[in-house]
């Protein structure tokens, strides 16, 4: 019979049940919208804390005519942290609970911004900083796990094109307010403290509903990358293809000679396109084989690169292209994250979800260090050709990593043994004895039959 649970992606049936089709421990099935539901508004005050955060960072550190190697480090202080704690977050949720691991975070990342008014300049500011990403990262990881662990299959795509929208329609909502209110330590420490109310709020009520993790331990990284090897390769490609687009396409694009306002306009295409196109793409996750979709993807990266490459300096094209581009790009992380969750066991859940969001932040810190290189030595073209790379290396990964699972299970089967040659016959005990020929005049030794010679 075929075993659907460690059949390779592209054999497995559209709708196959999984482990994780069965209700987690601490969960019921009923109330599983319930928590989803709470997690999702979680998730806007995390998106909104991360829109004011990183922006109100960066005006303020030009205000004070910071270096620019100093403005990026402190841009880079909260994706270190997050580098540096996920491999214990599984600890402290295993110690103390989804719920209060998630509330302890916030409350530390409301007091980092609470604090931004008070402890004035860039060092203070620089560990701040850091400190938010620290108290970030506990509601952002468990709050992924708990949506895959108590999500069915047959939804889980649309469920994860969902939570991306509100995680980056929540960020770029930040950006706006701070334009209205001003940009001032003070306004943006209440914007900050308000988002972590946001945030901790509605899980302190769904406490009960939130699944127990048993067994947490400290993440080894390395093997927990081998759990979902599709999954963890999409985080890279998308951390590297999204922030080297939202850092450095205003630098292309001036470069073939685009003015400000159109660059601006070409950003906020970029992020309209992402959260308009998630939807389409978490419906697709449901309905056809995601290994597939994500090799699709890396495609169509590879194509809009070259499009952006070759095309930026044409409105319509220029339009077109990062408006899709946005798309594809958030793509990764909603496919790459359902598939985690179709794939991996649900007490390796917050293993997985540990190493998928380091498999990002480190495309998030090797994109714009990639693209920046390369537009010092093709100006016009260099972000394009970053992500035409990054497209073809991924859709390349995914058609290698699928043919070496088909090639194995047209050896061993599905079930993980050895295929009996058609038409060979299955010995029977007893059989199948060594049948040497000895020379004439010599015994075998016991249980061999003699063939004469002669």
């Amino acid at each position: 019979m075929h075993n659907e649970r460690y059949a390779p992606v592209g054999d497995r049936p559209l709708h196959a049940t999984t482990t994780l089709d069965r209700p987690t421990p601490g969960t019921g099935r009923r109330h599983a919208p319930l928590g989803v539901l709470a997690v999702l508004v979680a998730t806007a005050g995390l998106g909104l804390s991360y829109g004011v955060g990183y922006t109100a960072t960066t005006l303020q550190f030009a205000a004070w005519g910071a270096p620019g190697w100093l403005t990026g480090l402190a841009g880079a202080a909260p994706s270190l942290a997050v580098l540096l704690l996920v491999p214990f977050a599984p600890v402290i949720a295993g110690r103390v609970g989804v719920v209060p691991a998630m509330l302890a975070g916030a409350v530390l990342g409301a007091i980092s911004f609470a604090l931004l008014p008070v402890l004035d300049g860039p060092g203070w500011w620089l560990l701040l900083r850091f400190l938010a990403g620290a108290g970030l990262t506990l509601p952002w990881l468990l709050g992924e796990t708990w949506i895959n662990l108590v999500t069915r299959d047959q939804i889980r795509g649309r469920v994860l094109a969902l939570y991306t929208v509100v995680l980056f329609g929540a960020w770029a909502v930040g950006p706006e307010l701070l334009a209205r209110l001003g940009t001032t330590p003070a306004t943006t420490s209440a914007l900050g403290v308000a988002a972590m109310a946001i945030a901790a709020t509605p899980l302190a009520l769904a406490a009960r509903l939130a699944p127990r993790l048993p067994g947490a331990t400290r993440v080894r990284i390395r093997s927990a990358l081998g759990l979902a090897p599709f999954a963890m390769a999409a985080a890279l490609a998308g951390g590297v293809a999204e922030f080297g687009a939202v850092s450095l396409l205003p630098v292309q694009a001036l470069a073939v000679g685009l003015d400000q306002d159109t660059v601006l306009r070409l950003l906020s295409l970029l992020l309209v396109g992402g959260i308009a196109l998630q939807p389409v793409i978490g419906w697709l996750a449901d309905r056809v084989d995601r290994g597939q979709l994500l090799g699709g993807l890396g495609a169509a990266l590879a194509v809009l690169g070259l499009a952006l490459a070759v095309g930026l300096g044409t409105p319509g094209v220029a339009t077109v292209t990062v408006t899709l581009l946005g798309g594809v790009v958030m793509g990764f992380y909603t496919v790459g994250l359902t598939l985690l969750g179709e794939q991996v066991r649900p007490h390796r859940m917050v293993a997985a979800n540990a190493a998928f969001l380091v498999a990002y932040e480190a495309g998030a810190t090797v994109g714009p260090v990639a693209a920046g290189a390369a537009l010092d030595r093709w100006p016009s073209a260099g972000l394009g050709l970053v992500l035409l790379l990054a497209g073809l290396t991924y859709a390349g990964f995914i058609a290698g990593g699928r043919r070496t699972a088909r090639n194995r299970a047209s050896v061993t089967g599905s079930n993980g043994r050895p295929k009996r040659r058609r038409g060979a016959r299955r010995r029977r005990p007893g059989h199948g004895r060594d049948r040497r020929v000895a020379p004439a005049g010599r015994r075998l030794g016991p249980g061999t039959t003699t063939v004469s010679s002669r």
